[in-house]
């Protein structure tokens, strides 16, 4: 019997601490993407994603344990813990009208009509002057195609448009590539003039990837090229001493 309780015991103790840890984690990644009514779409990907990987999702979906079954206590204990989180994802003045609904679930469903999509075309208009004015300026080639990635991803989520058929869907998919393509080379440095006449220039406009990837090729040869003239000038400079020294020498 002691040892039977010991067992129960102990397991409930390390359910407690997984639990913990858990919640812990969660309030450490809760700062980056409090939900401030505008970036729905990274928090809820963010929610999503931490309680998916921890198994908790079934506080998001509804999906545990119904009440008077073996666990509902528990589950119960821990969608608390989730809620309490939830509400602390969010800024003050948001959390405040979530703040007496009584499950995840409920909390969760609630956020969706309410901020999903909200203000669209401010924030389509918002993004896409962003992709206008975005520039390789300091950035390597892979940070400056990571930048505009990022944005046309968030522009795919506030713009999503239907197809009758796939040929409507794959024109349409060529169109948006073709866009981007255009968006990607007009915001490189000058240096890269010469390799965005080229991809212009052929008779089909190679996909983004290979775009990207041809230049990201132009700015590692850029790179080898300038090591090695800084290599030879350095060669030069170090004789151009010894010399110097040398000839100083003769003198004394």
């Amino acid at each position: 019997m002691t040892s039977m309780s010991s067992t129960t015991g102990g397991s409930a103790q390390s359910e407690e601490v997984t639990l913990n840890q858990t919640i812990g984690e969660l309030r450490n990644i809760q700062s980056a993407y409090r939900l401030n009514g505008k970036n729905y779409m990274k928090w809820s990907q963010l929610v999503r994603t931490f309680l998916k990987g921890k198994e908790k999702l079934s506080h998001l979906l509804g999906t545990g344990p119904k009440k008077g079954d073996p666990g509902f206590d528990a589950w119960d204990e821990e969608d608390s813990m989730v809620m309490s989180w939830l509400w602390n994802s969010m800024l003050p003045e948001i959390s405040d009208t979530f703040m007496f609904l009584p499950t995840s679930k409920e909390i969760w469903e609630a956020t969706q009509p309410t901020y999903s999509k909200v203000r669209d075309a401010a924030r389509v208009f918002e993004i896409n002057s962003k992709i206008s004015d975005t520039k390789q300026g300091d950035r390597s080639i892979t940070e400056y195609a990571n930048l505009l990635k990022n944005l046309w991803q968030e522009m795919d989520h506030y713009r999503c448009i239907e197809t009758k058929c796939s040929d409507d869907a794959a024109v349409l998919k060529n169109f948006i590539e073709k866009d981007r393509i255009y968006d990607f080379l007009a915001g490189l440095n000058m240096e890269f003039d010469h390799v965005r006449i080229q991809i212009l220039g052929k008779e089909e406009l190679s996909s983004l990837n290979e775009t990207i990837s041809i230049i990201n090729a132009e700015e590692s040869r850029r790179g080898v090229m300038l090591y090695a003239q800084l290599v030879e000038e350095s060669a030069m400079l170090g004789k151009f001493i010894d010399k110097n020294l040398k000839f100083n020498a003769e003198k004394t």
